[in-house]
C-alpha cells in the first residue's frame, strides 16, 4: 500500500482588519467604525467573474469548495492548502487593487511583499 504525501496547508485568518498604505486600519464603510476584513473580500472573489475571467467547471467547484470551507464555520483560523491559497491569490489580484491585493499577500506570508520603507531613495524636490 502506497503512502500519500501529506498535504501542505496554511493557516489563515480571515478576519484580519485590513490596513491602507498608512497602515491605518479601513472601515467596512465611510461612515463606518467597523474594519473591513478579508472575510467579504474572500467571500466575493470566489463569486465574481466577467467574460475576461470566467470560471471553469473546475474553478467553480473549486470556489465553492473553498467557500464551504471557510463559511459553514467562523474559527480564529482557517487551514487552507497550497492550491486554495493560490487560487484566491489569482483571484484577489484579478479583481482587487493594490492595498486589498499586498494585504492579502502578507496575510499569506508572501515573500514578494515587504512593508520595510525604502529609506535609501530621498524624497522628491
Amino acid at each position: 500500500m502506497k503512502m500519500s504525501e501529506p498535504r501542505v496547508t496554511m493557516k489563515i485568518n480571515i478576519d484580519q482588519s485590513i490596513k491602507d498604505f498608512n497602515n491605518n486600519i479601513v472601515p467596512i464603510a465611510n461612515d463606518s467604525l467597523l474594519p473591513l476584513t478579508f472575510r467579504p473580500i474572500i467571500e466575493n472573489t470566489l463569486n465574481l467573474q466577467n467574460n475576461e475571467h470566467p470560471l471553469t467547471v473546475e474553478k467553480k467547484l473549486q470556489a465553492f469548495q473553498i467557500g464551504i470551507k471557510l463559511f459553514s464555520k467562523k474559527l480564529a483560523v482557517y487551514d487552507l492548502t497550497v492550491d486554495q491559497v493560490s487560487f484566491l491569490k489569482e483571484r484577489i489580484g484579478l479583481f482587487y487593487g493594490p492595498v486589498i491585493y499586498g494585504r492579502f499577500l502578507e496575510l499569506i506570508g508572501d515573500e514578494t511583499v515587504s512593508n520595510k520603507v525604502d529609506d535609501s531613495t530621498p524624497p522628491p524636490t
